[in-house]
């Protein structure tokens, strides 16, 4: 049966000052599957990425997210549109707990006396808990992120993209710094995402993890699309 397209992304261009970045560049990404995005730095796969979320504006193409053209002007309507990314940089708050920074920007809410508008500490906290435990991450909710490890926050980053539940999930070099095992506990994640529908997209310069998780890839170089194989 053949599998329904979810993502697709045609004629992308993008240039900065004196650099064309991505040159009428197009991807297809089918519902639950796996999509690796290959190519040396400075190919257009993160530029790519990026202009899909909402972080740089495309100067040209369309982008189309089952079936409906999309044009996301920030990463909060890409979010609230069900497309998530993981940034190989990661953006923490250290001083925050987990909790906090999972649901930055979009704490849940209820009345104090009534009619003052607080943030439900209570749910925040309950709903991380219930999320952390779906994404088989041993963590305490109100512990502050500072005391996590590099890999243990960028495990927090991924738990933050899925507790949007997305339909589009974007993971850029996502095993950079994550230990071996950490690295198995993400691909259990990446299974059971497919499992319910989820796409995602994949970038990363390791073959062997290419060659396990992937559907298909596409290769870009120097801002121009190459080619997708199985």
């Amino acid at each position: 049966m053949e599998q329904t397209v979810l993502l697709r992304m045609t004629d992308i261009t993008k240039t900065f000052p004196g650099v064309k970045a991505l040159d009428h560049v197009s991807l297809e990404v089918k519902a639950g599957t796996v999509h690796a995005l290959m190519g040396e730095n400075g190919a257009g796969k993160s530029t790519l990425m990026k202009c899909l979320f909402g972080i740089y504006s495309k100067d040209s193409g369309h982008i189309y997210l089952e079936g409906r053209e999309v044009n996301f002007t920030s990463s909060k309507e890409a979010l609230n549109n069900g497309v998530a990314m993981v940034h190989q940089e990661l953006q923490p708050i250290p001083a925050r707990t987990i909790g906090e920074n999972i649901f930055l920007g979009r704490y849940p809410m209820k009345k104090f006396l009534g009619f003052i508008p607080v943030v439900d500490h209570e749910k925040m906290y309950a709903d991380t808990a219930a999320l952390l435990k779906k994404v088989r991450m041993d963590f305490d909710p109100r512990q502050m992120l500072g005391e996590l490890s590099v890999s243990q926050m960028q495990s927090v980053e991924i738990a933050k993209a899925v507790s949007a539940n997305c339909k589009v999930l974007i993971l850029d070099e996502p095993t950079s710094s994550l230990t071996a095992n950490e690295v198995e506990a993400l691909f259990r994640i990446i299974e059971d995402l497919k499992a319910d529908g989820v796409s995602i997209v994949y970038i990363s310069h390791k073959m062997d993890e290419i060659l396990r998780i992937s559907d298909e890839v596409t290769i870009m170089r120097d801002g121009h699309y190459i080619g997708t194989w199985d």
